[in-house]
């Protein structure tokens, strides 16, 4: 029979958040959730190689059907029970979870998953003041996004340039793991510290035609590259909505800080990115005035809900207005 584990202090670090009685993973981040979920099967499998996993769905339970499942097993075998649907839990799961987290069971883990919302907030506090509470929040914004690709390296004691976490960023960007895949590949197939050129040999391709990258042409006043990037871009199966929302997040930035005499420092925390980024807006917002700004975002708005079914033509549509913005930067 395994040994009893201590209820330990609740842990927050997704990264280092070790087997216990009760662990409560709340938010979105469905990446983070997996990883959770794995570290801790592989530590109690370690533990007990005869583990048994029960899943749970806390929308279709039915009352008594906790207990039952945590319950002893014959021969006294380590139990992990991974709980889903949290967010939409029935009556019978919070009347009987309730109870259950007031004294959880020896040699059971419990992992729930608990998307977001307010439904079961009373079992969610119940979570943290006895069990560990795990911040699965979404990852989306780039600042968020450069910090995890960072933390990534880190943790396998490997370095990577800032220049390459850029080049990662506007390679595979879009998706966390999307993002922990391509940290993964560069670790396992490389050696040393992680360069720009480094991404460009594994991700050039896809780098180079980036709904971003298309962006940041255009937005630094480079209509022949921008509309060569937009075609390959398209070709290779980017949506001109891609696009149109890529133009429409770095013009709003752009917008916010056009008429604020503040340095990159300032503009990194206002507009809540990483330093290489603010120096890249920097940059940039240089080209525009307010007025010229301003209708650069009106374009992209109108050649959004073209995108989006407005126009027969999508793909024209998002090409003019890219040659219209990228010939009103100031150069």
């Amino acid at each position: 029979m395994a040994a009893t584990r201590s209820r330990t202090a609740p842990s927050t670090d997704w990264r280092t958040v070790t087997a216990q009685a009760l662990i409560l993973l709340k938010g979105p981040e469905e990446l983070i959730v997996t990883r959770v979920i794995d570290r801790v099967r592989e530590e109690l499998r370690a533990e007990e190689p005869e583990l048994e996993i029960h899943n749970i769905s806390a929308s279709d339970y039915t009352s008594g059907e906790l207990t039952m499942l945590a319950s002893p097993s014959l021969f006294g075998e380590t139990k992990l029970l991974l709980v889903q649907q949290l967010h939409s839990m029935s009556e019978a799961f919070l009347t009987d979870c309730l109870d259950y987290v007031e004294q959880p069971s020896d040699d059971v883990t419990m992992v729930a998953w608990h998307q977001g919302g307010n439904r079961g907030k009373k079992l969610v506090d119940a979570f943290g003041k006895h069990g560990s509470f795990v911040d699965c929040k979404a990852i989306t914004s780039e600042k968020d996004k450069t910090e995890f690709i960072q933390q990534e390296f880190r943790a396998h004691r490997r370095r990577i340039d800032p220049e390459a976490v850029r080049a990662l960023l506007d390679a595979t960007g879009s998706s966390l793991s999307d993002l922990a895949a391509a940290c993964s590949q560069l670790m396992s197939d490389t050696e040393g510290a992680i360069t720009e050129q480094t991404v460009n040999r594994y991700y050039g391709g896809r780098i180079q035609a980036t709904a971003f990258k298309v962006a940041d042409a255009t937005l630094e006043g480079r209509p022949a590259e921008a509309i060569g990037l937009l075609r390959h871009a398209l070709a290779t199966g980017v949506s001109p909505v891609a696009v149109t929302s890529a133009l429409a997040m770095k013009t709003r930035q752009l917008a916010r800080i056009v008429d604020a005499r503040i340095g990159q420092g300032q503009i990194a925390s206002e507009l809540g990115m990483a330093p290489w980024q603010a120096k890249r807006v920097a940059a940039t917002v240089r080209f525009w005035r307010p007025d010229s700004i301003a209708a650069a975002v009106e374009q992209v708005a109108q050649a959004d809900a073209e995108a989006k079914g407005q126009a027969r033509n999508a793909d024209y549509a998002v090409e003019k207005a890219i040659t219209n913005i990228a010939l009103a930067a100031r150069r």
